[in-house]
């Protein structure tokens, strides 16, 4: 199935099919938007029609009116001479959303929150320039959304009339904030969640930054952690307000299923078969793209030109 997405911060418009992942990009015009949608890397590579689902919700309710596929630069650093790949890609963000009406971003995952704040931060040319940067999941409560119990029963044990218990798991780079740790148990009905012994910011790593870094025994027993914490808490799945968590929890722990909420609240889940070992796509600009990245992770840049 095709998608099809104008990117509000370049003008490009992005087709993409699913699950592929086979990327086209048309250049075009940029349009005004002051509310961007950024869903991320990995709810782009992961599970694309949620993206064009939640997308569809927040615009529907006004929210925003504009997304952007591009990354917010995280991942460069793990790339040849990440420290200035990454500086370099920040700068031409930041200098691309100066140069927008955009007031407001909505980011599906913690990571980007962490990363586009810390980019701001650093650079002094937004220091005149406020823009507000929120979780997904706050959002969506805020809008009266709530998981169901029944959808939740029918996706973890195939029977939506069972009793179901999840345990949360709280992101690392949510830790000093909270923001999606309070999120996720907003979508959570009484009596459907319980917290483990390790929470919020005590949480315990998933295990994908050591696996980033290549430490991958270290990266299986932080997984097997949390997966023996939800079991001796009663849980039947684990939760997650990241896309990042669930992979690595669903691949490296064998105790209990886990799930992103956002399968939970749109009731379709990942078919984790369907995807890489590595994310295949990562949108940046074209002028961060280079042959050498492009052969050095067997990761497809795909390059989103500025607009003029």
């Amino acid at each position: 199935m095709d998608y099809r997405f104008k990117d509000a911060l370049t003008g490009s418009t992005i087709e993409c099919d699913y699950p592929m992942l086979d990327a086209r990009v048309v250049k075009g015009e940029r349009e005004r938007c002051t509310s961007l949608f950024f869903p991320g890397c990995s709810l782009i590579n992961y599970a694309l029609p949620l993206v064009s689902a939640v997308y569809d919700t927040l615009a529907g309710h006004g929210r925003v009116d504009g997304i952007s596929f591009l990354c917010c630069g995280k991942i460069l650093a793990y790339e040849p001479d990440g420290g200035e790949r990454r500086a370099s890609f920040e700068a031409e963000l930041v200098e691309r959303l100066l140069e927008t009406d955009v007031e407001r971003i909505i980011c599906v995952c913690p990571n980007c929150v962490k990363a586009l704040r810390e980019a701001f931060a650093a650079d002094e040319r937004m220091a005149d320039r406020a823009i507000e940067i929120v979780c997904l999941p706050a959002e969506l409560a805020e809008l009266g959304y709530r998981i169901d119990a029944s959808v939740a029963a029918g996706l973890v044990k195939g029977n939506a009339e069972e009793p179901v218990k999840l345990c949360t798991h709280d992101s690392c780079p949510d830790r000093d904030f909270g923001e999606f740790a309070d999120g996720l148990r907003g979508l959570l009905p009484e009596g459907l969640w319980v917290d483990p012994a390790h929470t919020r910011s005590r949480s315990l790593c998933c295990g994908s930054l050591p696996r980033a870094a290549g430490k991958f025994e270290a990266a299986d027993k932080l997984a097997h952690r949390n997966g023996e914490e939800a079991v001796a808490v009663g849980a039947d799945a684990l939760v997650t307000a990241c896309i990042s968590c669930a992979f690595q929890l669903t691949f490296c722990q064998p105790y209990v299923p886990a799930l992103n909420y956002l399968e939970l609240l749109y009731n379709w889940r990942i078919d984790w078969s369907l995807t890489g070992g590595l994310m295949k796509l990562r949108f940046l600009f074209d002028e961060n793209l280079g042959a050498e990245e492009v052969e050095s992770s067997g990761r497809a840049f795909v390059g989103l030109e500025p607009a003029e």
